[in-house]
């Protein structure tokens, strides 16, 4: 019997033995589960807060872009900060807890704080562009924003390199508007420059109409190849870029279509193929168009097209980039001053319409709101008579000319067709027609001056006109812009060339229409709601300097910017 329980005990004591174990194994596995499953929760945690951190990360990007578009300096949540760098000419950034940072928070989450600095390459000191030369033209307008955002100690942060670019109308060679019948570019046209086409007009979910159908020896080019000598003598060389390692011409062209179908068919095309060695830029510097590609040289691929003729930087599928920020001009607007201030009109408790303020502000005296006005057609012939009008003074001549020219805070016009020179200052309103008229071998004009001028019904371009300076038609290099611009506005409809081909040099506005009936070459800028380009392919030539030379009183005369995205990193979170 006592050898029977001692095997008893001694299985007793085995049995504790395994008991044990098993309660240690299962609470070292219980221990390591637990472990796993709180790193688990903190990776999780941790994962989470690096996602909503990104949120805070973009909010300080957006809100800092918004802020330098309207004047501001970009800076979000920081009352002052002056950029340094460290031995890498790195930038240092301001933390959290800096005394000029007062960082801001998501109003989705309020744990999210996030804040945003900015760098001004134009100014700060180093070639970020990598050219050789700090700080100059090249960089004008870059600007690197760093955005900084935190959740619950996770800090994410990100470097964003923009270009502040004006996009405002006259920023192109051509700019439309709603367009009409559904179109916005009737006929063929080669184009020099950037094109903006807004197609308001078509219906929305109806993007199947084309806004503009280049086909023949129809083009878009980012340069002056095959301009007119004349008229390549009026203007400086256009401006110069790097590219592909060379330093080349550059209109610095882009294709913005908003709504509505771009057709390329036969030879036509939009820039050309990079040529090594050639003094001026092929490649377009960018497309953007929403609704798509038709016509013979593009490939259907069941969405928006593949052209085979479009050469930009960034392709041919890209989307419109401007979203509502450039709407079409209209002499209702709110009057702007070149610096983009509004002027208030004390007779009607509003801000000025750009028709008032011209009418009755610019032109003539501006105490006197009805003055200075030309009632009737006006009509300039360069085989018709002397024509003066003083809009200061309200004196009109016609068959000759006072003795000497008017002071030069006048606004006045005064035509010589035995010299075929025109000579325009300031502002001039027309209630009717204004008609450039000429003939035969006589057909050409030279104006000298800035000045722009308004009429209420349809403008008619039939005569060359181009700039020349000091009132000599024998000295017309480098004449235009700068020192002689002419802006001719229409409430209606202007024709241009019906009768012969032309050479014109300036800018110029149709509320509703402009028509151009023959193979005129355009020097400079038009904007109008609709375009008829007739079938004899017209040349329009963007002039880069046009945009800041405007003469005082043309619509939509300031700018009008937005910052673009040219690069984008994460500089690692902390």
């Amino acid at each position: 019997m006592y050898p029977l329980a001692k095997k008893i005990k001694r299985n007793s004591g085995m049995a504790m033995i395994v008991a044990m174990m098993f309660v240690l194994v299962s609470m070292a596995l219980l221990g390591t589960l637990t472990v796993q499953i709180i790193n688990q929760h903190r990776q999780q945690a941790r994962y989470t807060d690096f996602r909503d951190a990104f949120w805070g990360v973009v909010s300080a990007i957006q809100e800092s872009k918004n802020s330098i578009e309207f004047g501001g300096n970009g800076l979000v949540g920081v009352v002052q900060w002056q950029p340094n760098f460290d031995s890498n000419n790195n930038p240092i950034l301001p933390s959290f807890d800096d005394p000029g940072v007062q960082p801001r928070t998501l109003e989705s989450d309020p744990s999210v704080r996030y804040f945003a600095v900015t760098i001004p390459w134009e100014t700060d000191g180093f070639d970020n562009n990598g050219d050789g030369v700090v700080d100059d033209p090249t960089e004008e307008g870059m600007v690197s924003i760093y955005a900084l955002a935190e959740k619950n100690g996770t800090v994410r942060r990100v470097e964003v390199i923009t270009e502040n670019v004006d996009v405002n109308v006259w920023q192109n060679a051509i700019f439309a508007g709603a367009g009409q019948a559904g179109n916005v570019i009737n006929g063929n046209v080669s184009i020099h420059g950037s094109v903006h086409i807004l197609g308001n007009n078509l219906l929305p979910g109806n993007p199947a109409l084309v806004v503009m159908d280049l086909s023949g020896t129809a083009l878009i080019h980012n340069n002056y190849k095959g301009i007119p000598a004349i008229l390549q003598q009026m203007v400086s060389p256009p401006p110069q870029t790097l590219y592909d390692g060379e330093i080349v011409q550059t209109l610095f062209a882009k294709l913005r279509v908003k709504r509505g179908l771009v057709g390329i068919s036969g030879h036509a095309e939009i820039g050309e193929p990079n040529i090594p060695g050639d003094p001026y830029k092929e490649t377009m510097d960018g497309v953007y168009v929403n609704d798509g590609w038709t016509g013979n040289q593009v490939i259907p691929n069941g969405g928006r097209g593949i052209p085979r003729n479009v050469f930009s930087d960034n392709g041919y599928d890209e989307l419109y980039d401007l979203g509502n920020r450039v709407p079409f001009p209209m002499l209702s607007d709110d009057w702007r001053e070149p610096d983009g201030s509004r002027v208030f009109n004390p007779n009607t408790g509003t801000w000025y319409t750009v028709e008032e303020y011209f009418s009755q502000v610019l032109v003539g005296d501006p105490d006197n709101p009805n003055d200075g006005i030309f009632n009737g057609d006006l009509t300039l012939d360069a085989r018709g008579q002397k024509i003066y009008w003083n809009a200061t003074t309200g004196t009109f001549m016609q068959g000759s000319l006072p003795p000497s020219l008017p002071p030069a805070d006048h606004d006045y016009i005064w035509f010589d067709p035995d010299t075929n020179v025109l000579r325009i200052n300031g502002q001039i309103r027309i209630n009717g027609k204004l008609i450039f008229k000429g003939q035969g071998n006589d057909k050409t004009i030279y104006y000298s001056g800035k000045g722009a001028i308004l009429a209420t019904d349809d403008v008619t371009i039939d005569t060359n006109l181009y700039t020349c300076n000091n009132g000599n038609p024998s000295n017309i290099t480098n004449s235009f812009p700068v020192n002689n611009a002419i802006g001719i506005m229409t409430k209606t409809n202007m024709y241009i060339g019906n009768t012969s081909q032309l050479n014109i040099a300036g800018a110029f506005y149709a509320q509703n229409m402009i028509k151009i009936s023959k193979q005129t070459e355009i020097m400079g800028t038009i904007v109008s709601n609709y375009f008829d380009m007739g079938s004899q392919v017209p040349n329009v030539y963007q002039v880069p300097a046009l945009a800041r030379n405007l003469p005082y009183g043309m619509i939509a005369n300031f700018p009008l910017n937005a910052l673009q995205q040219v690069g984008w990193r994460e500089l690692g979170l902390s």
